[in-house]
Formats: structure tokens, sequence, C-alpha cells
């Protein structure tokens, strides 16, 4: 099994019932709706899980390996 992990970005919605007087639409999109990222966690390319940082899907990735090594040992 090949576990992986992945970047993706989501480009969230603006409901803002408001925009700031004197910042235009895009102007406000660009500043208080930034992208996030995330990262994905695949195994055999299905998707798994995600989390909010790279640090802690290569943490989780290494979690995974290692219970994966256990239970195959264990077979």
């Amino acid at each position: 099994m090949t576990i992986t992990i992945t970047p993706f970005t989501v480009d969230p919605e603006c409901n803002c019932k408001t925009i700031p007087q004197g910042c235009s639409k895009e102007e406000h999109l660009r500043e208080s709706h930034k992208p996030i990222t995330y990262w994905g966690i695949h195994m055999d390319n299905r998707f798994i899980s995600f989390t909010s940082s790279k640090e802690l899907a290569e943490k989780t990735k290494a979690w995974m390996e290692k219970w994966l090594a256990g239970k195959l040992d264990k077979q």
C-alpha cells in the first residue's frame, strides 16, 4: 500500500453582507478571503483524510505506515 500526501487549495466564498466602505469587491476578496491550503492523505490513490498543515499530514502518514506495518506483520 502506498500512502501519499498532496496539497489542495480551497477558495472560500464571500458571504459578507457588506463590503467595507472604500474597498472594491475584488480588493475585499483578495484581502479578506485568501485561499486556504489543506493537505490530503491518500492510500493507493484513494482519499482517506485531510489536515490543515503539511506537518500534521506527514505525522498522520508516518502513523498510518507504522500501524499498517504492524497489522501486516500479524497476518
